[in-house]
């Protein structure tokens, strides 16, 4: 099995990219958006990831949300960035659920929607993204959106610690500290 160096890689998904295979697309636009196989340009990077989101593509669905929203490599576009995450996440990615929840927790790029976050919270957090993990599991703490349940909280936040989330981790360390 051939090892590919970047340049090798990026030129064989260019060329197919070109022929409008999309997660090819994805590829390239992120290429150009770390600078591996080709000089880093986010305008580039913003072009590709627009044609493979344009083509079905999930990923990169996802990643024209996250520049939409950042404004990085094309014009800051929070409604454009919502939308996205919703298709993405209606395709089931994962990453793309949590931000949809965001949105419509913080109102950014839509209108602000408490019921409709959580329910996106609870289902990215059910399929193990530990920052809705550790988001559902404030929400719980706090009682924003939910019931406020100590128990519930200490569960989720549990489990986003188990998968690595820092913030997670913290917030418990505190929370069996007060509770001493």
């Amino acid at each position: 099995m051939k090892t590919y160096t970047w340049k090798e890689a990026f030129e064989d998904a260019y060329e197919a990219a070109t022929l409008g295979k999309s997660t090819y697309q994805n590829f390239v636009g992120y290429c150009y958006s770390i600078g591996r196989g080709a000089k880093q340009d986010q305008k580039a990077a913003a072009y590709w990831f627009r044609k493979a989101a344009r083509n079905g593509c999930k990923e990169g669905m996802f990643n024209y949300a996250l520049i939409s929203e950042s404004g990085e490599g094309t014009r800051r576009n929070t409604g454009r960035a919502f939308r996205l995450y919703l298709q993405a996440a209606n395709s089931g990615h994962l990453q793309a659920q949590t931000n949809l929840a965001a949105c419509y927790l913080d109102g950014c790029g839509t209108k602000r929607n408490i019921d409709e976050g959580i329910r996106w919270l609870r289902k990215a957090a059910m399929r193990g993204d530990e920052l809705a993990q550790y988001l559902l599991g404030v929400a719980y703490l706090d009682g924003e959106g939910v019931t406020k349940n100590v128990r519930h909280a200490k569960t989720w936040l549990t489990k986003a610690a188990a998968n690595k989330h820092r913030k997670a981790r913290l917030l418990i360390h505190r929370l069996e500290k007060s509770a001493l």
